[in-house]
């Protein structure tokens, strides 16, 4: 659902724990979503399972617990920003979770990556696209981040697509060892920087 960090000592601010985007609300998991976001994941395993190492098993309540302890500790520390999103139906969350997605200092000091995840029954209507506009935003008001990369495998094209939306540029591909059955090896690193368009869309 996400994974960690170097040391991350040049950032020193952190994002806020929640954010919204138009009917699509971002907060900072907590263990009360254990059984939303198992679910989440669970129904949504056909489609994560070729880019995403952590969705090749089920979810369980131990392995959920184990992500949203982690998430937690990276709050807590400054080091990881995970958030789940759930849709707004009059201001109030409606239908469960509907993505998993986060901010994540592992690239080397002024740089976050966004990764991004969205339930089956909720894919093709905009949310990874809302969603990961929403942090891009959200890391260009941080002091000291300057670029903001999104990295996926050359065929995931989904994935690619939401970055170009949002005007990120292929900035190159690199060779990578496969981790997930559907990956090809060959990552594509998508970036914006702090003084490209003034907002993402």
């Amino acid at each position: 659902m996400s994974g960690t960090s170097p040391a991350t000592d040049w950032l020193t601010e952190r994002p806020a724990e929640s954010i919204r985007e138009g009917d699509l609300l971002l907060s900072r998991p907590l263990g009360t979503d254990l059984e939303e976001l198992k679910a989440a994941v669970n129904s949504s395993l056909s489609e994560l399972r070729p880019w995403f190492p952590w969705a090749q098993q089920a979810a369980t309540d131990r392995s959920v617990g184990e992500f949203l302890s982690g998430a937690t500790r990276g709050w807590g520390t400054g080091t990881d920003f995970a958030y789940i999103g759930r849709e707004l139906e009059d201001g109030a969350p409606s239908g469960g979770i509907v993505c998993g997605c986060g901010l994540h200092p592992r690239l080397g000091p002024g740089a976050l990556e966004i990764g991004y995840w969205v339930r089956t029954d909720r894919t093709r209507r905009g949310i990874a696209t809302r969603a990961a506009g929403a942090l891009t935003r959200a890391a260009f008001t941080l002091s000291g981040v300057e670029r903001v990369q999104i990295h996926c495998d050359q065929s995931n094209r989904p994935s690619a697509g939401v970055a170009a939306k949002l005007g990120y540029l292929l900035d190159r591909t690199e060779r990578k060892e496969p981790a997930a059955p559907g990956e090809t090896g060959r990552f594509m690193v998508w970036v914006r920087r702090a003084g490209d368009l003034a907002a993402a869309g």
